[in-house]
């Protein structure tokens, strides 16, 4: 059974940043394959980037935990190493389109865009106003890409450019719309999710944004009961469970499962399987008791072996099986693994020796921030990171591998290294192996899971997450029990807090009480709003300063989803988010083409706007957020006492 982290959310996307980011963007097709009139039922993690097409027939369909009720022509995009799960139960006609993309960077403004929206990466959909151009796109695609020629192959390229063309067309200019989510579903799946918990109507409601009245009409017709019955089915079959496996009293049943109590619990199971939960538990306790561990096969447990199969029960053989793994040093093996998995990623070769791979002999185990127990070094110093660059660099230990695209947009680190001491192990989502290998790591930290198994059989790998962090002290103390540099992490925490202090007093010193703030990062089309927790400063004014957000700004905070840490508004309301103090980020529209409603504003006509330096905002570690705070204090002064005279 499939577990999903529901998101009843969904983001809108900037059309502008990612139409420009495709045109610039270099496409290499892997496959095409075209399923036509055949009932599926299929799950797989796409190894590619993706274009599902679906062009009849009924389907379910499951991207990335996301549920969609597929009835019609439909478009949707997969990221790579992204799940896919398609269940049909009559025939469905549909095509998937392989690729491999890249930007070509021409400057640091393509650069900041391909890190900012990761558009292979991004899972959006469309329902096309126009399906039949497209449709007819798609099998001119097909067929051409059957015919393995060069010259068919080339032609089909340029009709991938132009399907995505239409794509985007369609949803820019609103004729094609994003695809519903299956609300029914995603309320199904709540509702299996949240079995102990009591469940209001209401609230369910609320989070997928429906009315209660809508959310019993379609839940009933798809599933012909109601939430609320449906819940009770599956409270009485986890009831079952509980009373066959005997470990828990009926009460302790009736009020984990979210019964008012015990009485009620057994009025309500024994209405279901007319039988009560104390004669149930009787029945089936007795049964499954006869039929345990026997001797029918002439063979008699011991103490030993009977703990052995309970272990194997329990899963546990397979922990420990990975522990025991983890404990060999095998530096041949290890060399073979890397060099079978980067040949399969790039069929580059690779050669190895012996002494690739750092060993210490001085470990402890952890527990990083996905769930995983890993044993690292227990003070690391040859750390590689395919991210967090400020955070290591905050406890003054300088990384010998990262992306170093990253630092040019994160300047405010730069006198914390040397030039040449950091090795570029290539752009965020596409890491070279190799390199890493070279860099001969005793550990590697990543933001992203599903790049563990690679990672790891080079060096011992940590999943790294800011969110699994209250605040930028608590990211830094972390990194530090990682690191093994505690004392480094609290040094740290205690400068960054008096720092912090410093310039929330000349803020306060130089500003009327109540003062509100915006950022405003601009395109040409639309402006968009930063967020209280992501780039382009957000992090450094709301979070680490505390300063107090515009109204209606504060109002998206609580009540909107961010697109990549920003929020995007039309120029025609664009006033409506205007604060007592605004900072402006023009990296976006550099040509300088704003609608008569941004150049009209007061705050732009009379230049009463405070810029922020691009390449020294997109970073949000907390090293970068403790200059940009201290910048942003700076700059507020300045600009206070420039209004005074």
């Amino acid at each position: 059974m499939v577990t999903y982290n529901l998101i009843f959310k969904e983001t809108e996307m900037n059309y502008d940043a990612y139409m420009l980011l495709w045109q610039n963007a270099y496409i290499q097709l892997k496959q095409i394959d075209y399923v036509s009139n055949t009932n599926v039922r299929m799950t797989k993690v796409v190894k590619n980037s993706a274009f599902l097409v679906m062009t009849a027939g009924d389907a379910e369909i499951v991207i990335n935990e996301q549920p969609y009720h597929v009835q019609r022509f439909s478009i949707f995009h997969i990221g790579k190493s992204q799940s896919l799960h398609i269940t049909a139960e009559k025939s469905i006609s549909y095509f998937l389109i392989f690729y491999k993309g890249d930007v070509m960077y021409k400057d640091a403004f393509m650069q900041h865009l391909q890190m900012q929206y990761q558009p292979f990466q991004t899972t959006f959909s469309c329902v096309p106003a126009n399906p039949i151009a497209i449709h007819t796109v798609l099998q001119n695609m097909y067929h051409k890409w059957q015919s393995g020629s060069i010259q068919g192959h080339l032609s089909v390229k340029a009709s991938f450019y132009e399907l995505v063309y239409r794509v985007f067309q369609e949803l820019a200019e609103g004729q094609g719309k994003p695809h519903d989510m299956d609300k029914a579903e995603v309320a199904r799946l709540y509702i299996e999710q949240h079995i102990h918990e009591p469940l209001s109507i209401q609230v369910l409601a609320d989070l997928l944004n429906i009315s209660t009245r809508h959310l019993l009409r379609i839940f009933k017709a798809r599933f012909e009961v109601g939430p609320q019955i449906y819940l009770q089915q599956l409270r009485i079959e986890k009831a079952k469970q509980y009373l066959v496996a005997n470990q828990y009293g009926i009460k302790e049943i009736a009020i984990s499962l979210g019964f008012e109590d015990e009485y009620y619990f057994s009025r309500a199971f024994k209405k279901a399987t007319n039988m009560a939960p104390s004669n149930f538990r009787l029945k089936y306790a007795s049964y499954l008791s006869e039929i345990a561990i026997t001797n029918e096969n002439h063979f008699q447990y011991n103490e030993n072996q009977l703990a052995q199969a309970k272990r194997f029960e329990n899963g546990e053989n397979e922990i420990m099986m990975k522990k025991m793994i983890q404990h060999i040093k095998m530096p041949f093996l290890l060399s073979l693994l890397v060099l079978l998995t980067a040949c399969s990623e790039g069929n580059n070769e690779i050669t190895t020796n012996k002494d690739t791979v750092a060993n210490s002999s001085e470990t402890r185990t952890v527990t990083d921030d996905s769930g995983r127990e890993v044993e690292i070094p227990i003070k690391a110093e040859r750390i590689v990171t395919d991210w967090y660059l400020g955070q290591i660099l905050a406890l003054d230990v300088v990384p010998v591998g990262g992306v170093t695209a990253n630092l040019d947009y994160a300047a405010f680190l730069k006198q914390y290294y040397k030039d040449g001491e950091i090795t570029n192990i290539g752009t965020d989502g596409n890491v070279s192996l190799e390199k890493i290998l070279e860099l001969k790591p005793d550990l590697i930290i990543t933001w992203n899971k599903e790049d563990v198994e690679k990672y790891e059989k080079i060096a011992p790998t940590i999943v790294f997450s800011e969110s699994a962090h209250k605040s930028a002290t608590d990211e830094i103390k972390a990194m530090g029990e990682y690191l093994g540099r505690q004392e480094e992490a609290s040094a740290f925490v205690k400068e960054f807090e008096n720092r912090v202090a410093q310039a929330q007093e000349k803020i306060n010193n130089a500003i009327p009480e109540g003062s509100t703030f915006t950022i405003f990062d601009v395109f040409e089309k639309n402006a968009t709003v930063v967020g209280n927790s992501s780039v382009s400063g957000g992090r450094a004014l709301y979070q680490i300063l505390g300063m107090k957000p515009q109204e209606k700004v504060q109002e998206l905070f609580d009540t909107k989803e961010d697109s990549g840490g920003r929020y995007d508004v039309s120029y025609e309301v664009v006033g409506d988010y205007v604060g007592d103090y605004v900072f402006l980020i023009n990296f976006f529209n550099k040509e300088g083409k704003f609608p008569s409603t941004w150049t009209n504003l007061e705050v732009v006509k009379n230049n009463k706007t405070i810029n922020l330096e691009p390449e020294y905002y997109f970073a949000s570690d907390p090293l970068s957020g403790l200059h940009q705070a201290e910048d942003m204090a700076d700059k507020i002064v300045e600009f206070t006492k420039a209004q005074k005279n």
